[in-house]
């Protein structure tokens, strides 16, 4: 009875081989109609990609090309600047009008009483300069940058009220930052200039002669500023005479102005008076306490003409300005 079984199976799965068959066949070509345009469209797309160059370093892509088409705000322009101007200075060998023309100028000293001055009085001396008409100024007991006057340097503020120019020697209480001494301020070019300390002594203030070439209309004034010992006479001499081995050092005209501490008829002042004049000796007292201790001493190529004599109330000493008129270098 079995084999009666499997014998009717293996018929009828013969009867169904072919049915098989023809559905198998009939699913396959369904398979590649479907699949067909589909592997063509990538055999395509690979062989455009290997035909097509490949992108050039920094090359855009079409989204990022549309973008930089598109209209952008332009970069700012930056600005040319001009070369500044530029700026005249005095020539370091001045050339010397050989002709004797005069130049007319007017000269100032004035103790300032140093540390005693607070900054808002130095306004006040540029005033008293102003009202002078001074052209060049020797200013003694003058602070740079120091505690006790406010920090701030003297010369150079009175000279920005002034429109001039001003150098500084450092005698004492000096420091990298400035100290104490003495300047001179002038309206006409400054060409170069010096500061020497005098002889001293132990225990005593340090003192100076500050120099400074001044070019007047073409023509070199030699300015020599100076501001002696007060507690001894023999000192005082021993600095005079430092002082008239710089001034007859140089030739042409020169002047030494300053406070001497010393009066008329002293041997201070007979020494520098063997070379040079007393410009001032008609003006009378230059001190609060009387008596002349201030002093401007030209040499011959400057001829004096008027003076005054102004005290001030800012300082113990008054302004002491002389005309002069400054003959060339040879007649013509």
């Amino acid at each position: 009875m079995s084999h009666h079984r499997s014998r009717k199976f293996s018929v009828r799965l013969q009867e169904l081989l072919p049915i098989f068959a023809v559905v198998l066949t009939v699913g396959a070509i369904a398979a590649l109609t479907v699949l067909a345009p589909r592997l063509s469209d990538s055999r395509q797309a690979s062989a455009d990609a290997s035909s097509s160059p490949s992108p050039e370093p920094g090359a855009t892509s079409p989204s990022a090309s549309a973008s930089a088409s598109a209209p952008s705000e332009p970069l700012p322009k930056f600005k040319t600047l001009e070369a500044p101007p530029a700026i005249d200075k005095a020539p370091k060998k001045p050339k010397i009008d050989p002709c004797a023309v005069p130049r007319n100028l007017t000269v100032m000293t004035f103790n300032i009483k140093g540390g005693r001055v607070s900054p808002g009085e130095l306004g006040g001396i540029a005033s008293v300069i102003r009202a002078s008409g001074a052209d060049v100024v020797l200013l003694q007991e003058v602070d740079q940058n120091r505690r006790r006057s406010g920090n701030v340097d003297q010369a150079a503020i009175i000279a920005s009220h002034l429109g001039m120019q001003s150098v500084f020697g450092a005698n004492d209480y000096i420091t990298d930052r400035g100290g104490y001494g003495t300047a001179i301020l002038s309206r006409f070019p400054i060409d170069g200039y010096d500061n020497t300390h005098l002889p001293n002594r132990d225990g005593k203030e340090q003192r100076g002669v500050l120099r400074a070439n001044v070019i007047v209309e073409g023509q070199r004034l030699v300015v020599f500023n100076t501001h002696l010992d007060h507690t001894s006479d023999s000192l005082r001499q021993s600095q005079i005479g430092a002082v008239m081995a710089k001034v007859s050092a140089y030739d042409g005209a020169k002047l030494l102005g300053g406070d001497l501490n010393a009066g008329d008829g002293s041997g201070v002042l007979g020494t520098a008076l063997a070379t040079l004049s007393d410009a001032g000796a008609a003006l009378g007292a230059s001190h609060d306490g009387g008596g002349r201790v201030d002093y401007l001493l030209p040499n011959s190529w400057l001829a004096a003409g008027d003076g005054n004599v102004t005290p001030t109330g800012l300082s113990d000493h008054h302004a002491v300005s002389i005309d002069f008129s400054m003959r060339g270098a040879a007649d013509c």
